[in-house]
């Protein structure tokens, strides 16, 4: 039979677990929420970078040229161009005042669709089959790359946030000059 002390010093551990448990948990929320966990711990993943080639040595392309589009292992690799920042969920397609806008870049040099992935799930191509311009005076670019190498792209995107000083939520163009982010424009 077990008699008071032991009860009490049991219940007294429990309180004590439950305790530390409860400012445990607290203390993560708050840091959480609050964004000083990244500035105590550091941010952890991938370091950021500017250079659009990392992003390239990832992806595969579809090319929209001359009325025709090709498959390509090996993105073609343009110095000065456009990289349009496309939210990508499966089945929606680029709005209509984006695409006319990526069709007259195009006019001027050549174009990069770079999807960002929302959901955990492949790029389809054909979601943007209907709306990518195949008839522009430069290439229109579409990259693709799989879930698992959506770090380097997420990388590429906080170091061109990091250097242009903008956050990039939606919709975006991004001068490339060189290889290098120059400009933003948001749509």
């Amino acid at each position: 039979m077990v008699d008071k002390g032991e009860r009490r010093k049991r219940r007294g551990k429990i309180f004590l677990i439950a305790l530390l448990a409860l400012i445990f948990a607290e203390t993560g929320y708050i840091l959480g929420t609050t964004g000083l966990g990244p500035l105590i711990f550091g941010r952890g993943g991938p370091t950021p970078t500017t250079d659009f080639s990392a992003v390239l040595s990832v992806s595969q392309a579809y090319v929209f040229y001359h009325g025709n589009v090709t498959r390509a292992e090996r993105p073609p690799q343009y110095g000065n161009a456009y990289v349009y920042i496309v939210p990508y969920r499966p089945g929606l397609q680029i709005p209509q005042a984006v695409a006319q806008q990526i069709a007259l870049d195009a006019a001027e040099r050549p174009v990069y669709v770079l999807p960002v992935l929302q959901y955990n799930t492949p790029i389809d191509p054909v979601d943007f089959a209907i709306v990518l311009p195949t008839d522009g005076r430069n290439p229109v670019v579409l990259l693709t790359y799989s879930a698992t190498d959506f770090g380097k792209i997420e990388s590429w995107l906080l170091g061109v946030q990091n250097q242009l000083k903008i956050t990039i939520s939606g919709y975006a163009r991004v001068s490339l000059e060189n290889g290098r982010p120059s400009g933003v424009r948001l749509f």
